[in-house]
């Protein structure tokens, strides 16, 4: 069995990070009081938070908890350049950053963000999406990260750490309650086993029905069930040397995502035969619809687990480190395809689809970094890793049928360094380098006999090495105020389509998909101003990528979905946030990004449905149709997005509490969800506003309760919207049709909700 693992470091934070959010509580208190410095390891070696030369959000467990967040999702509520697609279930989410992430239902290919989990990353998109507990920090860091990170972070890193053992005794309990019937209890220790040993356990039980009422069962659905574990040991025999070892397990049970409809042509009947009048029996489309009839229910049950051994050793001026990792993920969905409930074609509930996901992630990093004052800082390493992926897939029934399996095995070795050099006081060279050998491997086998096509097993490889690197120079005017100019290259390496190859026989091994590049310039400035009481950071930042990875539907094959270089990319624009430390109980904070992410050449790209030749949708060369999606804009990336916060702790005169606030509003411009523009995938602008209040112990904080507001205007948002018009004709794809059908997922809080959460800690 082979396991998961991952880049060693915590990622660490930089610039665009807004403190009283983004560090644990007590660091960032005496920063902006002036007492000291923040040190971070955002370039794999301890440095000041003000003087890393790039753009890091980083979020606290408190800061996340003030939003009400226990998911990744939660995350864009806090990071303006953050946005996350929800797919129809957790192993189709796609994470954006600036403006781009990876939308692919293959195996065969990794995600252009790269999610860690106390420095061990996770394979498949469905495992980053596990619940997040005892959270110490959550580190988003913007723009490539292959010089460090490696080829899975061609548009940025999400770097989840977990709060470390103690060496007191302490415990924590929570419990969180809603009036939409969630409950969330956690609870953890921590402490010494001897004056070398200590540990650290969590766990966490999360129920929650969901926020759509399945009518043919008279259910709730679109919910989550899940039970998480986490286990620390660590040791530290002397100042020279410790050890971590760490083991988790996560299992989650979702019903989720069925999409509502929002508006659908009266009359119609599905290309399976079911009218309207029966499918929409009871509902009134629209966007304020949560009801839905459907069979079966939508369903992705998840596990995960794995472990990690960190160890440090001094040796002299250099830190050598090695980490050692492997996790292991399986998950089987289960959904409706005909759109319909009860029989239907022979089959009790209708057309059904699903399958298995299986990924095995085995990583070794060992890296020495200098500790000096001297003015050559640097950090060096290796890193190999083994990524085993597995998909089946089976649609059962006469019409439609599918029944195939695809496994993907990638094998990566890199070496890396990067440092900076004062040449002079205040001034830095910034350069580093990442030499990359990847071999990627498949086999497909295609076990039916749908639609004429035979079945084939096919199998192939492909090897690539890169080099990628980074540049720059970094200017500190005075000890508080700060300012660099970069350039890095990003990679993510080649993959293989193992989804839609049964369309052809021919079509896995006709490829694999070109590796994916980026060429990043980022300009920055860092200041802290007025004692350390207001932090005001700004980066600017341009992108070029070239043969983007992303599934897409290619005229030439009907409108079948395959995995495909769609052409050159171009994200651009500013991101700023300001912090303000008005008082010894009042904070406040707000950052903002404006982000114009644009196709810059894909000149055959896909016609959304019912597109005229009017609209783009034109005849080519090889007999289909297609637009010309030069300046369109990414899926999911708002031109603009903001938030504004502010926390308060004010002592309550005698009284033996102090009252907490907590307020935060989030905005973002309007945005389509399909790479096409289409227009029914179209998510107008709107704005979510979170409020809490509460009451802690005076004395010791031990205790506390807190009573929450979630979409306090009652604001409804999607988490995708989709047209499906083409399940409601016969007419080939993409003929321009009247027909309309537009659907989408309602996101966990696109209504109101109440909640009261109960802490306790010792």
């Amino acid at each position: 069995m082979r396991y998961t693992s991952i880049l060693a470091a915590s990622v660490a934070l930089s610039g665009l990070c807004s403190p009283a959010v983004a560090q644990d509580s007590s660091a960032a208190d005496d920063q902006q009081a002036g007492y000291g410095e923040i040190i971070v390891t955002a370039q794999k070696r301890d440095q000041n938070i003000q003087d890393v030369p790039a753009a890091v959000t980083v979020i606290s467990g408190d800061a996340l908890s003030s939003v009400g967040g226990s998911q990744l999702q939660d995350l864009t509520k806090l990071a303006p350049s953050l946005t996350i697609t929800q797919g129809g279930d957790i192993n189709n989410n796609v994470i954006v950053l600036r403006g781009v992430g990876t939308a692919a239902f293959s195996v065969g290919v990794e995600q252009s963000v790269l999610v860690m989990v106390d420095g061990v990353v996770n394979g498949l998109p469905g495992q980053g999406f596990s619940d997040l507990d005892d959270i110490e920090r959550i580190e988003v860091l913007r723009g490539p990260q292959s010089t460090l990170f490696g080829k899975a972070a061609s548009a940025g890193v999400i770097n989840i750490t977990t709060k470390a053992p103690s060496t007191t005794l302490t415990a924590n309990a929570e419990v969180l309650l809603t009036n939409d019937d969630e409950q969330r209890y956690a609870a953890g220790i921590s402490g010494p086993i001897s004056d070398s040993l200590s540990f650290r356990v969590n766990g966490s039980v999360g129920r929650f029905d969901g926020n759509i009422r399945e009518l043919q069962s008279g259910t709730t659905i679109n919910g989550r069930n899940s039970e998480n574990i986490r286990v620390k040991l660590r040791f530290e025999p002397s100042s020279d040397f410790d050890a971590t070892l760490i083991g988790y397990y996560n299992n989650t049970r979702t019903d989720c995502c069925a999409l509502t409809a929002i508006e659908r042509t009266p009359g119609i009947t599905s290309g399976f035969g079911v009218p309207s009048s029966v499918s929409l029996a009871g509902i009134t489309p629209g966007r304020d619809n949560f009801a839905i009839r459907v069979d079966p229910f939508t369903t992705a049950d998840s596990e995960s687990y794995g472990g990690s051994v960190n160890m440090n050793l001094a040796i002299g001026n250099h830190l050598l480190t090695q980490i050692f990792a492997m996790s292991h993920y399986n998950s089987q969905d289960n959904s409706d395809f005909d759109g319909a409930f009860g029989p239907l074609f022979g089959q009790p509930n209708g057309l059904v689809q699903g399958g298995t996901f299986k990924g095995e992630v085995l990583s070794h990093e060992l890296r020495l970094t200098s500790q000096s004052d001297s003015p050559l800082q640097y950090v060096l390493g290796t890193f190999i890793a083994r990524n085993d992926n597995f998909r089946t897939f089976q649609r059962v029934g006469p019409i439609a049928g599918a029944n195939w399996a695809g496994r993907s095995v990638s094998e990566s070795v890199a070496v890396f360094g990067q440092g900076d050099l004062e040449i002079t006081p205040g001034t830095k060279i910034i350069a580093g380098l990442r030499f990359n050998h990847e071999k990627v491997a498949f086999q497909y086998e295609r076990f039916n006999a749908s639609g004429g096509n035979p079945p084939f097993f096919t199998s192939g490889s492909a090897k690539d090495s890169v080099v990628t690197g980074k540049i720059g120079l970094q200017q500190d005017f005075t000890p508080d105020i700060m300012a660099f100019a970069t350039y890095s290259r990003g990679y993510k390496g080649q993959g293989y389509d193992l989804t839609s190859s049964f369309v052809r026989p021919t079509h896995p091994a006709s490829r694999p998909i070109q590796p994916e590049t980026v060429d990043n310039y980022e300009l920055g400035l860092r200041t802290s101003l007025f004692d350390r009481r207001v932090f005001w950071n700004i980066t600017g930042f341009w992108s070029d990528y070239s043969n983007f990875q992303s599934q897409t539907l290619e005229p030439e094959l009907g409108g079948a979905f395959i995995l495909a270089n769609v052409g050159a990319l171009r994200t651009r624009g500013v991101e700023s946030d300001l912090t303000v430390r008005a008082s010894d109980w009042l904070n406040l904070n707000g950052s903002v990004a404006y982000i114009d992410a644009k196709v810059q050449s894909y000149p055959n790209g896909e016609c959304y449905f019912g597109q005229t030749v009017a609209q783009g949708c034109l005849p080519n060369a090889s007999g289909g149709r297609s637009q010309d999606l030069s300046g369109a804009r990414l899926a999911n990336s708002p031109e603009w997005k903001f938030n504004v916060g502010a926390d308060m702790n004010l002592p309550l005169g005698e009284l033996p509490v102090n009252l907490t606030f907590n307020t935060n509003y989030t905005w973002q411009s309007a945005t389509f969800f399909a790479l096409t523009n289409d227009p029914a995938s179209r998510q107008g602008a709107y704005g979510i506003a979170n409020l809490s209040l509460g009451f802690e112990e005076k004395e010791s904080q031990r205790y506390s309760i807190t009573f929450l507001v979630r979409n306090l205007f009652d604001r409804n948002y999607f988490a995708t919207i989709r047209n499906d018009a083409s399940s409601f004709t016969d007419n080939p794809y993409p003929n321009a049709s009247p027909v309309t059908n537009i659907i989408g997922i309602q996101a966990r809080d696109s209504a109101r909700y109440l909640g009261v959460r109960f802490a306790v800690k010792y």
